[in-house]
């Protein structure tokens, strides 16, 4: 709602990064870092045991949350036009893919559970929401079809669901 300039449907996430309202990117990226710390430890702790892939990746997106907002983007063409901008990518390319993974590799594990057959189906679809709104940033970036904002968004509308339906599921149940 703030007059960035920017516009949600054709601009990155990571835009906001850069001037006078990077603060705001700056605590979205630590509030990203903490959530996948926080469920990785909840993960760790929950009997039966959680898949150690999910949580090693939850805390691999975790640290690339913590440092993303250290090298910003580059804006206006490529994306990497520099190193703190390649840099970025690496880490954006590297949070995407460890949240999506990690939310398949629980899914695969809780669907079998009859305590979480309540959202198995969540469980199920939000990994490949997430993956289609990655695989649509990417296809966005790398065309004339500039909506790399609205994928984006839809990855992480659907990741922060994913991270929601788990943490509440895991203290209703632990």
């Amino acid at each position: 709602m703030l007059p960035t300039g920017y516009d949600p449907r054709t601009d990155a996430v990571s835009d906001y990064g850069i001037g006078k309202y990077r603060g705001w990117f700056w605590t979205q990226a630590l509030a990203g870092a903490v959530g996948c710390f926080t469920l990785a430890v909840a993960l760790g702790d929950a009997k039966p045991s959680m898949p150690t892939e999910a949580i090693v990746l939850l805390v691999i997106a975790g640290l690339a949350r913590l440092f993303i907002p250290v090298f910003p983007t580059d804006q206006n063409g490529s994306r990497w036009q520099t190193v703190p901008g390649s840099i970025h990518m690496i880490l954006a390319i590297l949070i995407f893919a460890a949240i999506i993974f990690a939310a398949s590799k629980l899914g695969s594990t809780l669907e079998h559970r009859p305590a979480w057959h309540g959202v198995k189906g969540w469980l199920n679809v939000l990994p490949w929401v997430m993956t289609g709104g990655a695989v649509g940033t990417l296809v966005a970036m790398r065309t004339r079809f500039k909506r790399v904002g609205l994928f984006e968004r839809l990855f992480y509308v659907a990741s922060i669901a994913w991270f929601f339906i788990v943490a509440i599921e895991l203290a209703r149940i632990y």
